[in-house]
């Protein structure tokens, strides 16, 4: 799980997936050069999963460019590639248009072949 300022990532898994949390924001990436997520999250499935989270007050464009950014750093890192990340933005606030989310989806998905997601508060994340 990861928490801040009432936003929340839960993980709902079973017991034999091992799961790896690490704070990129301030540890993984310190530089203040670089725009980051909050959080990467290893899944050990077969092949490995990456969930790039970014909790975020109400900058949907601000929340988008983080994971972008951060993906094309950690990406070359983890010689991992782009089907096996996700990327998550739970905001506080319910933006007043879907349109722009859903043009970013689409770019992501179009230029990085990376699935983004969004929720308000709260997201829950469920494996089987």
């Amino acid at each position: 799980m990861a928490e801040e300022n009432k936003r929340k990532f839960v993980i709902h898994k079973p017991a034999n997936i091992p799961i790896c949390k690490v704070q990129v924001d301030g540890c993984l990436i310190t530089t203040q050069l670089i725009r980051k997520c909050d959080y990467l999250f290893e899944v050990a499935t077969d092949p490995k999963e990456y969930l790039l989270v970014e909790l975020k007050g109400s900058d949907l464009n601000g929340a988008v460019e983080q994971l972008i950014s951060t993906y094309e750093q950690l990406a070359p890192k983890l010689n991992a590639q782009a089907e096996q990340f996700k990327a998550f933005v739970v905001s506080s606030v319910v933006p007043k248009s879907n349109n722009a989310f859903r043009s970013h989806q689409q770019r992501l998905m179009k230029n990085k072949k990376i699935h983004l997601q969004r929720a308000s508060i709260q997201h829950h994340l469920t494996y089987k």
